[in-house]
């Protein structure tokens, strides 16, 4: 690694060469601009047409949008496509990954489907790499300046995965120090669960089978937080062919997963007691009665429907109402076992999936859940309001037909506990 570190100028000159103009596109299905970034276009397109709105094809020459065309399209499919693609005259080579961009709870989405929304396409001008005659060498100063502001962390790796050379934006991403980071391998400061993630990947890519990839990772940052960023490796061969090392640069994509963990924890839960809504905790239902009817597992599934709650509504106001349904969900998770999932269904109506119970058990604990709902005291000012419900269970085992009908006898339980309250006829 010293003899590498030492021929630092040989080493800069070959990452100048393989280092890739990104062009990142965003668009949506009428194959319009949702947002640009990079130089890219600078030099083979019209930059002033990649505005918000704007079709794509006025963004290129025809040469290079014809053989490029086919893969946006196919992203809109739902494909995610990589190619090498030459420019006519042979001029540019273009490497093009584009994928499907994804969004949950579209309105034309069925349940935890999502909806191809329009894509996102990554373009790396590679053709340095590809000509077979060599770029004229530069000079040292030239090199230390783009890439000490490449807007990108980017560095090079050994064959083992140690950082050989770091610039400044992948010290600001990491938080660690040039220093720090040269000499230390990258897989060190990677969530163990993503280490081996792009292993395949490497393989390929030292196979020749690969020119160039790009994968999620998570990784710790000099003060322990857990960073989320795409990673992308491209190889640098010897005259021979041989592998050298790894151009990677990595991009901090944590604001976008933190938004991406928003929206989602929006679509699944209810906005007034956090807990799982209807759409998600029926899902969940499903997962269960399957394993049931595969693998024999018994559960349970409880219903749980206050008494009389529309009196609460028209007599206190729905502030107190709202007030009533948040206490009655603390106290439901309060009671309940950390593996056990709690929903609103809607309304005053609540549900509990309990895992690895039998009938008995879940009889115990519905009279105890009985007795924690009116436990929630609300304050009125001179008067304190104590709710109550009604709850009713259903087994679930091998012998259930669906999540549907143990659905209909959870709730068919807990009406026939209700009307017993009031004396009805069951």
């Amino acid at each position: 690694m010293d003899d590498l570190i030492t021929n630092g100028s040989d080493l800069e000159q070959a990452a100048l060469r393989e280092l890739p103009e990104a062009l990142i596109v965003v668009f949506d299905q009428e194959l319009r601009f949702i947002l640009a970034a990079g130089q890219a276009l600078t030099r083979m397109g019209n930059p002033a047409a990649c505005a918000e709105g704007q079709l794509l094809a006025d963004a290129f020459p025809a040469e290079v949008w014809k053989p490029i065309e086919p893969l946006f399209r196919s992203a809109l499919a739902g494909e995610i496509r990589s190619r090498e693609v030459w420019t006519a005259g042979q001029r540019h080579c273009l490497m093009i990954d584009v994928g499907p961009l994804r969004v949950s709870g579209a309105p034309a989405a069925l349940e935890g489907e999502t909806v191809v929304a329009g894509g996102l396409a990554v373009m790396l001008d590679v053709t340095a790499r590809r000509r077979s005659d060599q770029l004229a060498p530069q000079p040292q100063g030239d090199f230390a300046e783009v890439f000490e502001r490449a807007p990108l962390g980017t560095g090079l790796l050994d064959l083992d995965g140690r950082w050989l050379l770091v610039n400044r934006a992948l010290c600001e991403i990491t938080g660690y120090t040039l220093d720090e980071l040269i000499g230390k391998r990258f897989d060190g400061i990677v969530h163990p669960d993503d280490v081996y993630n792009d292993a395949e990947q490497r393989k390929q890519l030292l196979a020749g089978e690969l020119s160039a990839f790009q994968i999620e990772k998570r990784y710790f940052d000099a003060a322990g937080e857990t960073v989320s960023a795409i990673f992308s490796v491209s190889l640098v061969r010897d005259p021979d062919g041989a592998p050298l090392h790894f151009i990677a640069q990595l991009q901090d994509i944590s604001a976008r997963k933190q938004l991406e963990d928003h929206l989602r924890h929006l679509a699944d839960h209810d906005p007034l007691t956090g807990l799982r809504n209807r759409r998600l905790f029926e899902h969940d239902l499903r997962l269960q009665v399957a394993r049931s009817q595969r693998y024999g597992e018994q559960a349970a599934l409880m219903v749980i429907d206050l008494d009389d709650f529309k009196r609460v509504n028209d007599e206190h106001g729905h502030a107190v109402g709202d007030t009533t349904l948040r206490a009655v969900a603390r106290a439901l998770t309060r009671r309940l076992r950390q593996t056990d999932l709690v929903a609103r269904l809607g309304g005053d109506e609540f549900a509990v999936l309990l895992p690895h119970v039998d009938g008995e058990a879940a009889s115990v604990v519905a009279e105890s859940l009985a007795r924690v709902v009116p436990s929630c005291g609300v304050d009125l000012g001179d008067d304190l309001l104590h709710p109550s419900a009604s709850v009713g269970f259903a087994v679930i085992d091998h012998r259930c037909a669906s999540a549907e009908q143990v659905l209909i006898e959870a709730d068919r339980a807990m009406y026939a506990v209700k009307r017993a309250k009031t004396g009805q006829p069951a």
